[in-house]
């Protein structure tokens, strides 16, 4: 991590801004026409983060690969950025005559952040069973399915992985939903809906049904989740999401006068 500074043992980079197409693309990075110094002020070692990583304005940073015995020798950084005025991002590198093109490829196979996560909970839970819950909240024959930040190209149910003081995958799903939602579930009105393989990686994706009557407007964890909405189930099953969340459905979809739904 490195604050600016201009004092004499300062390193010295140009200045360029960054805007960004949706998804898969180009970066085209802009000079300024001027430069920065900056100096080093600390330096760790990281694994895949369950939470987003903040970056002050005016701090730059820089990522490097693990030596060879670690993780097989390849690390990834995935940035997230967006306008705000009055603070565009910005990059500092080496003096370039006109503005740089980076083509972005787009993440087509959900493996490849999820095999990063797998790795900071075997870490976590010291490479003990692994399980994640989801709950499908249903009030008045509507869905609530999430987008959250780490997939923003699918819908979900909300929930997510065990922790290592979860004791039982119902214990996941509702603290899921009570952190994420703001919600405090009843485990006596869950309704299970079994269990599947994870869609990537190992362990068991676990779902449960609850109707009852929720608040239009969740507190999302804002952190966590990038939007919510309410659906009916016809939309729901034509919405893109990942093999087990379809499989679900598709349950859901089978018992839906046991649940109040219709399509």
């Amino acid at each position: 991590m490195y604050d600016v500074d201009d004092g004499a043992t300062a390193l010295w980079y140009d200045s360029f801004t960054v805007e960004s197409s949706p998804g898969a693309g180009v970066s085209v990075l802009s000079p300024e026409g001027k430069s920065t110094g900056v100096r080093m002020v600390s330096e760790w070692d990281a694994t895949p983060q369950e939470r987003p990583l903040y970056i002050p304005s005016g701090r730059y940073h820089t990522t490097t690969g693990p030596h060879e015995a670690v993780w097989d020798s390849w690390s990834v950084t995935l940035v997230a950025t967006e306008h705000v005025a009055g603070n565009d991002s910005r990059v500092l590198g080496p003096s370039k005559g006109s503005s740089v093109v980076n083509e972005r490829a787009a993440i087509t196979h959900p493996g490849v952040p999820l095999s990063a996560v797998d790795h900071a909970y075997e870490q976590r839970v010291n490479g003990s069973d692994r399980w994640t819950s989801f709950v499908f909240l249903i009030d008045s024959g509507r869905i609530l399915l999430a987008r959250t930040r780490r997939y923003p190209g699918y819908w979900h149910p909300v929930g997510g992985q065990m922790e290592a003081w979860d004791d039982t995958p119902l214990d996941t799903a509702r603290r899921e939903v009570q952190e994420e939602l703001g919600i405090d579930l009843d485990a006596r009105e869950m309704v299970s809906l079994g269990c599947l393989p994870r869609d990537e990686g190992p362990g068991k994706i676990h779902a449960w049904v609850c109707v009852g009557d929720f608040p239009a407007y969740p507190d999302v964890q804002e952190e966590e989740i990038h939007e919510v909405r309410w659906t009916t189930l016809e939309d729901a099953l034509r919405a893109d999401s990942l093999a087990a969340s379809q499989n679900f459905l598709t349950t859901i979809s089978d018992r839906r006068r046991e649940f109040g739904l219709e399509i």
